[in-house]
């Protein structure tokens, strides 16, 4: 470097990156986290899931086959199933609506609402369950006593009974995520550059035609990340039953984490706790691959279908030549 030449912060951090020792040294504590506080955990729960619960000696597979065998381990998985599939797709349409609604030139005081959505999120939720399982209690919430008192039913609604607990928890898990998966769709919304719409109202197009063509097609990557997170999410089921089961009757494994936390901390059985956490971890991850996989196949199959309407619009229309070229008007080109 000559002497003239001035050393600004941006030539002094980048000779600085350039050093041979830089990168292992940006990623060495990340490294290191990730070993102490999920490498050897993992590996110690795999390693404890191969013990006998009764003499504490390497057993083999015998925790596996138990489990294998064990339907209340396999009930509890199928119940958190059928709940991702209401809960997730009802907490994913709501927090898309309410993006879009506040993105919309129709909304009025968008960050006092955004605020007031996004506060549920901000309750443990401990606490969340907590507080909905007194309102669900019959005995002191007497709205729930109302289509009694109308002859619409015989009995009072119990939201915590053994037909309606399920539902009950859905709506506690919808109503403590959506504003923070709506908070998500907002932010990507923001990101959309302001000439695309500009452009599509100039043409005439409604907001409900922008939002179905433009702004959701957009916001494709951002969905199928939150999609994932609540998959992993419902299958790690475990506040809301832990804290609905003190108040009402549940089984022990009405889902697999309960059950898990019950073997090992109540039965004190902690291989077979281990392995089930362990079967419990390779489910979500073939789970969450399994779900990308379908993702960008279908991402992969979208441009060909687009590729074929072109040529079907091509011969249709006089304005067009080739595999869905477009002909500026007025070009000379028929």
């Amino acid at each position: 470097m000559s002497r003239s030449a001035k050393v600004t912060p941006v030539t002094l951090r980048r000779s600085r990156l350039n050093r041979p020792g830089a990168p292992v040294a940006m990623v060495t504590p990340f490294v290191v986290l990730f070993a102490l506080f999920f490498l050897l955990p993992l590996g110690y729960s795999v390693y404890t899931s191969f013990k006998s619960p009764l003499t504490g000696q390497l057993s083999g597979l015998a925790n596996y086959r138990f489990l294998l065998h064990d339907t209340e381990y396999w009930q509890g998985l199928q119940r958190v199933v059928y709940f991702g599939v209401v809960q997730v797709t009802v907490m994913i349409v709501a927090a898309m609506a309410l993006a879009l609604f506040l993105d919309s030139p129709y909304c009025r005081g968008k960050r006092f609402f955004a605020t007031v959505y996004f506060l549920p999120y901000a309750i443990p939720g401990v606490i969340a369950a907590i507080m909905w399982g007194f309102l669900f209690t019959p005995q002191l919430d007497s709205l729930l006593g109302l289509p009694r008192d109308f002859g619409l039913m015989n009995t009072t609604v119990d939201p915590l009974g053994s037909k309606l607990v399920l539902y009950a928890i859905m709506f506690i898990v919808t109503w403590e995520f959506t504003g923070y998966n709506m908070t998500i769709y907002l932010t990507s919304l923001s990101s959309i550059p302001a000439e695309i719409l500009s452009a599509a109202r100039i043409d005439g197009a409604s907001e409900w035609q922008i939002a179905r063509r433009i702004k959701i097609p957009l916001l494709r990557r951002t969905i199928t990340f939150t999609l994932v997170l609540s998959i992993i999410g419902t299958l790690q089921l475990f506040n809301e039953p832990s804290v609905v089961s003190q108040i009402t009757a549940i089984p022990i494994g009405y889902t697999p984490n309960l059950l898990i936390y019950t073997t090992a901390f109540s039965y004190g059985n902690i291989p077979l706790a281990a392995a089930m956490s362990v079967v419990l971890a390779i489910i979500t991850i073939l789970g969450s691959l399994a779900f990308f996989r379908i993702v960008r196949s279908r991402e992969k199959e979208r441009p060909s279908r687009r590729a074929r309407r072109s040529v079907l619009a091509a011969a249709q229309s006089p304005g067009r030549i080739g595999a869905g070229v477009d002909v500026p008007e007025g070009s000379g080109v028929r």
